[in-house]
């Protein structure tokens, strides 16, 4: 398994990218965290870390919801998955470099 640090340091455009793209193809926002998970092959520690990573980098927005109920154990596989603006634009951005 990879460090999560690791993990986003080296590939954040392609993660965020993989996370919207999960996002955008789940009828429910809680099934795209388990969708990363399993192709991150990320524990439940990993994930809660990584939420909260890209919260602290507002990068996710936890505006409908308390993200403390999901950022724990058997709980962190239903984290609802919402890009914020910010990391939308990056995305553009990126996408506009390529």
């Amino acid at each position: 398994m990879a460090d999560i640090l690791d993990l986003v340091q080296l590939n954040i455009t392609k993660l965020l990218r993989e996370l919207y793209t999960a996002q955008q193809c789940s009828f429910f926002m809680e099934d795209a965290m388990k969708k990363i998970m399993d192709r991150y092959y990320l524990s439940e520690h990993q994930a809660i870390e990584l939420a909260r990573l890209l919260m602290k980098e507002e990068l996710i927005t936890t505006k409908g919801f308390l993200p403390d109920v999901f950022l724990r154990p058997q709980y962190i596989h239903n984290f609802p998955i919402v890009l914020s603006a910010k990391a939308i634009k990056l995305l553009r951005e990126n996408s506009a470099d390529n």
